[in-house]
């Protein structure tokens, strides 16, 4: 299987993590992770674990987050080797048909996914939220033009 292949696997774990987290079920949105996942949210608040990113999502979906949904965008993904993709995610977090975190349209999260025995699984997410600052110079405004076009 070439990496072009892999594309709709690993589209399929960020669109499985979205479901889980829509019908607030923190086991089906884990269940993605591999057994020794590193997670680290937006808080810069880190787990290890598929347990724990589950029960931290069943408590965060009951609480602070009760009662949002969220939609993604896989923006790119990177093969570092035929079984190991860097994959840059937008999600969109709302409440009541607003961002849920006012002045922000979405997170950005970089998830690692490996292959293992044929299947896929997210090794290491990181969240955060993008915010804007001037531009530092000229090797910045190229990224950052890059990234728009």
């Amino acid at each position: 299987m070439t990496t072009s292949d892999n594309g709709p696997a690993i589209q399929s774990l960020i669109d499985t993590f979205v479901a889980g987290w829509n019908s607030t079920d923190g086991n089906t949105l884990a269940g993605v992770f591999a057994e020794d996942a590193d997670f680290t949210a937006i808080t810069g608040l880190r787990g290890r674990g598929r347990s724990i990113i589950a029960r931290a999502h069943n408590e965060i979906l009951s609480t602070i987050y009760r009662g949002t949904s969220l939609s993604s965008e896989v923006v790119d993904i990177h093969y570092l080797r035929p079984d190991v993709a860097l994959v840059d995610v937008k999600f969109f977090l709302r409440k009541n048909g607003h961002s849920f975190f006012p002045g922000v349209t979405h997170t950005s999260a970089g998830v690692v996914a490996t292959q293992d025995g044929g299947r896929w699984s997210i090794a290491a997410f990181r969240n955060m939220v993008p915010f804007s600052r001037p531009v530092a110079g000229p090797i910045e405004q190229e990224i950052a033009e890059a990234r728009s076009a």
